[in-house]
């Protein structure tokens, strides 16, 4: 249970230094929110054996530049799973390969389920910021809820990965599908 109370105390501190507020009009606070939840997700993930080493942990954004920039400021001093972190920026519609996460930005939600097929059967970690998303594939997804963004997630998508997610991020996401009581 501390570990839990611990993960829900980070977040909290992260939404809270940031201005969690995405009404508030501080797009800049937003992406540097965002970019805190992915590596947050990505150090609560373990991904099957074989994908690690000392290659970079690779990050595709789509449609998400600010992000990519709050992430490549958070890369430069702050490595994941003890791997320098690299983030390459993406077309719309382009079939990934060499990803440990994939993110997808709502502009990108129309060429989303095509991207998200491309990587069904691979170990890639994908994150979207579009309403059904889990539905078209994504195995977490940010929402704003109340003001606040927030992120559900779905088990089948992550297993059918091989990403196995750790009980303390489920227990403090919003939603998670295909969770048993």
């Amino acid at each position: 249970m501390s570990a839990v109370r611990g993960l829900a105390w980070t977040l909290a501190a992260v939404l809270w230094a940031g201005g969690a507020r995405a009404g508030d009009g501080q797009a800049d606070a937003e992406y540097k929110i965002k970019a805190s939840y992915i590596y947050k997700f990505a150090s609560y993930v373990d991904w099957p054996p074989g994908d690690a080493g000392a290659a970079p942990f690779v990050i595709g954004i789509v449609d998400a530049d600010s992000l990519a920039e709050e992430l490549k400021k958070l890369s430069a001093t702050h490595p994941l799973k003890n791997r320098p972190v690299q983030i390459r920026m993406l077309a719309a519609g382009a079939v990934p390969a060499g990803l440990q996460l994939l993110y997808i930005g709502q502009r990108a939600a129309r060429s989303a389920r095509g991207m998200l097929d491309s990587v069904a059967a691979q170990p890639v970690l994908t994150v979207t910021e579009s309403a059904g998303m889990l539905t078209s594939g994504s195995v977490i997804n940010l929402l704003l809820v109340d003001e606040r963004i927030r992120f559900e997630i779905s088990l089948p998508h992550a297993e059918a990965r091989q990403l196995k997610i750790s009980a303390r991020l489920l227990d403090v996401a919003y939603r998670v599908e295909g969770k048993s009581p």
